[in-house]
């Protein structure tokens, strides 16, 4: 007979088993390994793969417990106990039996004298302890729902509640008995009348038996009972998470009347740096235009007055820059394609990719996607987007536009392959004057989230985990569509577009 023991011989005795283990070489020849000695294996452990772990337990039923979850253990055991008791019987028949018995009288002590012995060692092995597991169960959950923090109620089909916890009490300012025999809907307002048709999960206004109401989530779980089936609710006390929501609305219109007014100040900052700046530096840069012959005659270098003239047209850009973000002009509204805007994007961009090494790339559905705003204020925001992609790789890279459709709205995204953004830039990336450019005013990515608002979407941006950083536009999709026309049609058409990978149709 041969012990469970893997990759082992065995030799069964009268007192048990013997284990000697063998090295089996590749010529599949099977040789002692000589480690150890042969081991002696108690005749138990075959017979009962976990009856040592039932005898070193302290607690009978909590090894019980874990031999008895499976009923195919429960089942074996019960025919090992049977096939055992029978056999004892059959032992101890012929001894006992009356010789004028006949065969009917000899089956029927038979009988009887197996369930003298099988009932008891039943109840013992597997029925008393099973009952134990069940009481133990049963004792662990009510602690647990007396001790949860959510009121818990059990209702029949009629809404009578059947029983409570102690959190439920307390929710409701109320002892057992003033719940207890009580319909749900006399504590939970606008209940629906029919409880077949409850939904898993809803919310309404619960009432106190002091006459104070409160926000309430209700849960509801049916599980079936002889009669008919019974349901079980927890109910959540939503104060604590309305009055915070509550808060944090005021505080986000605090902010935004907080920033309506500084924009209100920095349009008229605006409006008093474009009169008291932008006019002199006009001047200044028509006089050295007009002046640039005289100044040479005069020996002034050429180069400066270069320079100069530069250094104006920049100032003027900062002002305009100011300008814009401080009061954005009202744009017409229509319904039109995003590819035309790609389109128009990437011509504009396609000979600095070029010049600068960059890989650029177009990534869009075929099927036209409408939105309903500006597009020139769109295109903008997309240039603007796709100049700061390619200024963070100025040794070349790869520049990315893609769009598609996810549940009803446009995602436009613009990211790169360049360093990405610093982390002590990303909590105020949309904050004025903030640049990590060491000739950036810091305005740019704050208007390109204003236009996103006023057609009211979403900006974002973030690092990327392959490298680089991502800009994602989020704008709902109108409902009309227009004519296609390919981005690339043939190969004249690449001639708009130079490197370009494209896989969209502009409109």
């Amino acid at each position: 007979m041969r012990c469970p023991v893997s990759k082992s011989l065995i030799e069964w005795s009268a007192s048990g088993c013997f284990e000697q283990t063998y090295d089996h070489g590749r010529s599949g020849n099977a040789k002692p390994s000589g480690e150890d000695s042969p081991r002696l294996i108690p005749p138990e452990t075959f017979y009962f793969p976990r009856l040592d772990q039932f005898l070193r337990m302290s607690n009978r039923v909590s090894a019980l417990s874990s031999i008895l979850r499976s009923p195919a253990r429960i089942l074996g055991i019960v025919l090992m106990l049977v096939f055992i008791a029978e056999v004892g019987v059959m032992l101890v028949l012929p001894h006992l039996m009356p010789k004028f018995l006949g065969e009917t009288g000899k089956a029927f002590l038979d009988a009887v004298l197996l369930t003298l012995v099988c009932a008891p060692v039943l109840w013992w092995v597997i029925i008393g302890p099973l009952r134990r597991i069940a009481i133990q169960e049963h004792r662990r959950s009510e602690t647990i729902v007396a001790n949860a923090s959510e009121g818990i109620v059990t209702f029949d089909h009629a809404g009578m509640i059947l029983s409570c916890n102690r959190a439920m009490t307390d929710l409701f300012s109320a002892e057992l008995d003033d719940l207890v025999g009580k319909t749900a809907a006399s504590f939970l307002q606008s209940l629906p009348r029919s409880f077949d048709s409850l939904p898993a999960s809803f919310r309404l206004s619960a009432r106190r038996f002091d006459g104070t109401t409160f926000p309430v989530e209700v849960s509801v779980s049916e599980y079936p009972s002889e009669s008919r089936p019974l349901r079980i609710a927890i109910i959540r006390d939503l104060t604590a998470t309305e009055q915070a929501e509550a808060e944090r609305l005021t505080m986000a219109r605090e902010t935004e009347a907080l920033r309506a007014q500084q924009m209100t100040t920095l349009a008229q900052l605006a409006t008093g740096v474009a009169h008291e700046i932008r006019n002199p530096l006009t001047s200044i840069k028509m006089l050295i235009q007009v002046n640039r012959g005289k100044f040479a005659d005069e020996g002034f270098p050429n180069d400066d007055l270069e320079l100069v003239e530069q250094e104006i047209r920049r100032m003027e850009r900062s002002v305009n820059s100011l300008l814009d973000y401080a009061r954005p002009e009202q744009g017409e509204h229509a319904v039109f394609p995003i590819q035309s805007v790609i389109r128009k994007t990437v011509q504009l961009i396609d000979g600095r990719c070029q010049s600068s090494g960059v890989k650029l790339s177009v990534d869009c559905d075929d099927d036209p996607i409408t939105i309903d705003g500006d597009p020139s204020q769109i295109q903008q925001l997309l240039l603007n987007l796709s100049l700061n992609a390619l200024d963070a790789m100025p040794s070349g890279g790869n520049l990315t536009i893609a769009a598609k459709t996810t549940a009803g709205e446009l995602e436009l995204s613009v990211s790169d392959s360049g360093e990405g953004i610093r982390d002590d830039m990303l909590a105020k990336l949309f904050t004025p004057f903030s640049t990590s450019k060491p000739t950036g005013v810091g305005l740019g990515l704050g208007i390109c989230r204003r236009i996103a608002v006023s057609h009211g979407g979403t900006l974002t941006g973030r690092n990327r985990v392959t490298g680089g950083a991502e800009f994602k536009l989020v704008l709902p999709i109108a409902g009309e569509c227009f004519p296609t026309e390919k981005l690339i049609s043939n190969s004249a058409d690449r001639g708009a577009f130079g490197h370009t990978e494209a896989s969209c149709k502009p409109y």
